[in-house]
């Protein structure tokens, strides 16, 4: 029969294993962008910021910006190899409607995707 002190010990190391990796299991979520889904922008460069909740591979993630009627273009990123977040930088973007398209890869190995649409007047 196990003594209490050695259950006890057990179900620690169990809960400690359990918390340690409950981190690593979820998948990173957007928590906050710019622009946002809906806004309207002024026209001129457009700085695209999105944050996620977890670290990600930014080598290995990217962004593409389209507007109706034309071909997607991939946004060069201006961010570390291991960041929470991706910037990047669209000059002089005419008026119109235009969809942001994401996809990460969490450090955690776990692909990610979503897409938010924004608009351009000038």
């Amino acid at each position: 029969m196990i003594s209490r002190r050695k259950l006890a010990f057990l179900l620690s190391l169990i809960l400690a294993f359990a918390l340690a990796r409950a981190p690593c299991l979820a998948h990173a979520a957007l928590i906050s962008a710019s622009p946002r889904d809906g806004e309207t922008v002024p026209s001129g460069e457009v700085v695209i910021q999105l944050r996620f909740n977890s670290r990600i591979d930014s080598k290995l993630s990217r962004l593409t910006l389209l507007k109706a009627g034309d071909r997607s273009v991939v946004q060069p990123l201006e961010t570390s190899p291991a960041s929470e977040g991706l910037k990047a930088r669209a000059p002089d973007l005419p008026s119109g409607p235009y969809t942001l398209e994401w996809q990460i890869l969490s450090l955690d190995g776990h692909l990610t995707q979503g897409k938010l649409n924004f608009r351009v007047e000038r």
